[in-house]
């Protein structure tokens, strides 16, 4: 194998999975040069019990090894004890006693093993240099990921509970310091995808908090994908929410040249509820001329408020998804739907046919309502999804049963897109 070209001995290494490739590397000396650069999975994980952040810095440093990272996942999340433990009892009430037993008694030992790691390596934000360094350090670092709901565990129970948000916890200060940290990293680091699908709002209504990452987020000009899910439940009143909003604004601007955008909001306070959102105060008359995929879920706003934002991308938007899971329960209907505190959707969709002329592709789900209950202008809806967020197909989810009235868009897509008597007549005020 040594007289066939490098281009070739690469192309062999691309295709084989890590211990292929370690397998590989012994043949000869020839192979083992060639396959260096194969040894690390391009995407690094980080989770909060391992000295991980030290892992990365080694690998940055060193002068074959750090041209490999193109994206990395920071995994934070935690797990409130008790809630997991009464909500994995109840999973299994019906298991036989001794497998129950052993089930979460295997998983309370895994749990307690993080729990010791954690303590041991103690919050990210104490390794805030290091990790600046790292990042610095990583050439083809293009993607970052902070996640505190994808559980990355082996551990089967811990990741059943995991799907439940009341079995999550959140220290908020050191959330903020976390973050703070990794914005801090990123400074300079030209990314194109930046997600978060557990954002404190609140964090931007603190001066000092968003001071910091308007400061170090000026990197998000390079970005192509900006995914964040914002918890607002830590906001104290409209004030709050107000200076929140502006400052929430003030970072989303930077990142001028998006392609794809997604905007949820998910209240772990009250989990069935929405967060009240003015797109004018959120972007005043800014407008991002790229635009081409857009996630807005778990708001209440105005139709025209709505209509208006999504009008100013209509040169661009390709691709419109209203909605979402939100906090949903495995077994629950999708939550994070939109609601009209004054219009109509059927205003609203008959106003979208006009102003999205390059509009290809329309998805809507979870809970859709309109406030006037008693007139004949009221709208509700239940919607079960049919794509995920890369728009594939997904099966019907096993949560979809006649007893909950959920439907699926395809008449609503049909009707913005190519016109028509109105579906919403016909579908209008299902229960949930």
């Amino acid at each position: 194998m040594d007289t066939l070209p490098v281009e070739l001995l690469r192309l062999i290494f691309s295709h084989c999975d890590s211990e292929s490739v370690r397998n590989l590397r012994e043949v000869t000396r020839m192979l083992a040069d060639v396959g260096y650069e194969y040894l690390l999975s391009p995407n690094f994980t980080a989770v909060s019990w391992r000295n991980d952040i030290e892992r990365l810095h080694s690998i940055a440093l060193h002068d074959r090894l750090r041209g490999s990272i193109t994206s990395i996942c920071i995994f934070l999340g935690e797990l409130s004890y008790y809630d997991a433990w009464s909500t994995s009892w109840f999973q299994h009430f019906v298991t036989p006693p001794d497998q129950r037993n052993e089930v979460m008694g295997s998983a309370r030992q895994e749990f307690e093993r993080i729990e010791r790691g954690r303590k041991s390596v103690g919050p990210l934000h104490l390794r805030q240099d290091d990790l600046r360094e790292a990042c610095s350090a990583l050439p083809n670092l293009k993607n970052l990921e902070i996640t505190y709901t994808q559980c990355p565990l082996n551990n089967g129970l811990l990741r059943e509970v995991f799907d439940y948000p009341s079995c999550r916890k959140l220290d908020r200060p050191q959330t903020y310091s976390n973050l703070d940290a990794i914005i801090f990293a990123l400074h300079g680091i030209p990314l194109s995808t930046f997600k978060i699908d557990r954002l404190p709002l609140e964090i931007f209504r603190l001066a000092g908090h968003r001071t910091h990452w308007y400061t170090h987020a000026q990197s998000f000009d390079s970005l192509d994908t900006l995914n964040l899910t914002l918890d607002p439940s830590g906001l104290q009143g409209p004030g709050s929410a107000f200076r929140a909003v502006n400052g929430l604004g003030r970072i989303l601007q930077l990142a001028k040249g998006l392609r794809k955008l997604k905007l949820a909001f998910h209240p772990y306070t009250s989990e069935n509820s929405k967060f009240t959102l003015s797109f004018r105060e959120l972007f005043w008359d800014f407008t991002f001329r790229n635009l081409t995929d857009l996630t807005l879920e778990g708001v209440s706003c105005e139709e025209d408020d709505l209509k208006d934002f999504l009008a100013r991308h209509g040169s661009t938007l390709l691709r419109l998804r209203l909605g979402g899971r939100g906090l949903a329960k495995p077994f629950e209907v999708s939550l994070g739907g939109i609601h009209l505190y004054e219009g109509t959707f059927k205003s609203l969709f008959t106003g979208l046919r006009g102003k999205l002329p390059k509009l290809e592709r329309l998805h809507l789900e979870g809970i859709f309502e309109c406030e006037h209950h008693d007139l004949p202008s009221h709208e509700s809806y239940n919607f079960y999804p049919l794509t995920n967020e890369d728009w594939e197909d997904v099966p019907r989810p096993k949560w979809v049963r006649s007893s909950r009235k959920t439907i699926n868009c395809l008449p609503f897509e049909q009707y913005v897109l190519g016109g028509g008597p109105y579906p919403g007549n016909e579908m209008a005020q299902h229960s949930y």
